[in-house]
């Protein structure tokens, strides 16, 4: 192989022509395509790191409103347990209460019909002491003399005998 000047020359020339065309033609406009990529990607890059710095207020945000939620959701169950035991306790002093009146009633009712039982038994023991007398005497009363027969004998027996 053999060097020819001429044609190493001729090589060199069309290469610089060639690069000078390229360089003045191609070169600036893919220069401008790269950078402007490069500019679009610095941006998008630039974007979502404050899309991220959002987002993590965002999230900062809302573990607080959560946390929040949380002590009002703790301060409700704290209310509705305070009213619950007021309620509660409430009701067992009406019931109590309830209880009391119940017993004073049954009391009195028991008063009562103690004082009705006794006033029975009066009577009773006093028409059988007429009975008694009657047939003793054998002499029968009329309604009115009973009656006041056995006024007699309650009152000659008294009041403080029957009653102990």
């Amino acid at each position: 192989m053999e060097f020819n000047l001429f044609t190493i020359f001729a090589t060199m020339v069309n290469f610089i022509v060639l690069i000078a065309i390229l360089k003045h033609f191609l070169f600036k406009k893919v220069s401008d395509v790269i950078e402007t990529r490069n500019n679009e990607i610095l941006e998008n890059i630039n974007s979502a790191e404050t899309k991220n710095l959002e987002a993590e207020k965002l999230v900062k945000s809302y573990e607080k409103q959560l946390a929040d939620l949380e002590g009002v959701g703790r301060d409700i169950v704290k209310d509705a347990k305070v009213k619950a035991d007021a309620q509660a306790k409430e009701i067992l002093d009406e019931s109590q209460a309830r209880s009391v009146q119940l017993l004073k009633q049954t009391e009195v009712e028991i008063e009562r019909l103690k004082k009705k039982a006794l006033e029975d038994m009066k009577q009773e023991i006093g028409a059988l002491a007429i009975f008694a007398a009657e047939k003793i005497l054998e002499k029968q009363l009329d309604h009115q003399e009973q009656q006041d027969v056995i006024g007699k004998i309650i009152d000659e027996a008294g009041n403080a005998t029957w009653q102990s």
